[in-house]
């Protein structure tokens, strides 16, 4: 009887670790696909970082050109 409450406790006690660590590790798996730090945001950033890159060199290459244009309008107008 008593090697029986020896095994039971021992099941029982490995029972509660196994459901603790499952707990735990489900935790970190969901907040790593679902959470702020997630994979999710990762590549929404990513893609928005690749979205900025392009619009910086639009607007550069549009600020080029207005200034190529302002000078050249500056130029025809009479020296005082």
């Amino acid at each position: 009887m008593k090697k029986f409450l020896r095994n039971y406790r021992k099941f029982i006690v490995i029972a509660i670790v196994s459901i603790a660590l499952t707990i735990f590790l489900s935790y970190h798996v969901a907040n790593t696909l679902f959470g702020d730090n997630s994979l999710e945001v990762y590549n929404s950033l990513k893609h928005k970082k690749i979205y900025l890159e392009k619009e910086i060199t639009r607007l550069q290459e549009d600020n080029a050109y207005l200034q190529k244009e302002y000078f050249e309008l500056k130029n025809l107008e009479p020296e005082e």
